[in-house]
């Protein structure tokens, strides 16, 4: 049952009948089997501008690296669809891998950025508030 507040002309949804509208998101098609549409969930974060955890890769120059992201507060029971950006204040436009999600759980996924080009050190990526901005579409159920 609906409820009308008739002195502000709100419409307040009774549980069941928010049941029973159909979900806002839909996910036509992902890494694993779909579950059903109102387990559908959107979910972003960031790493943080200027506390994001870069890490060098390897032996090689300080200006390859990667983070892993943490989503496990998103709830994903299944291997979602995220999309990710590099947001900063400098250089971040030059750097190489930018838009390239690797090894994704239902809990986390990992970034690697090559700089080289941008020129930006390990060192000064959290100076130019270099983060992961990240949207993540998948099933809690």
């Amino acid at each position: 049952a609906v409820v009308s507040t008739q002195s502000t002309g709100i419409l307040t949804d009774s549980v069941e009948a928010k049941k029973k509208r159909p979900t806002q998101v839909q996910i036509v098609n992902g890494e694993e089997e779909n579950s059903g549409q109102e387990c559908a969930k959107v979910c972003s974060g960031t790493t943080g501008r200027g506390v994001t955890d870069f890490k060098p890769l390897g032996n090689v120059p300080d200006t390859d690296v990667y983070v892993d992201v943490d989503m496990t507060e998103c709830g994903f029971a299944k291997i979602p669809n995220v999309v990710i950006s590099v947001e900063g204040s400098s250089s971040h436009w030059r750097a190489l891998g930018t838009s390239s999600v690797y090894n994704t759980t239902p809990t986390t996924f990992r970034v690697y950025l090559d700089n080289k080009i941008a020129g930006v050190a390990l060192s000064l990526l959290n100076k130019r508030k270099w983060n992961i901005d990240w949207v993540a579409v998948g099933f809690t159920c």
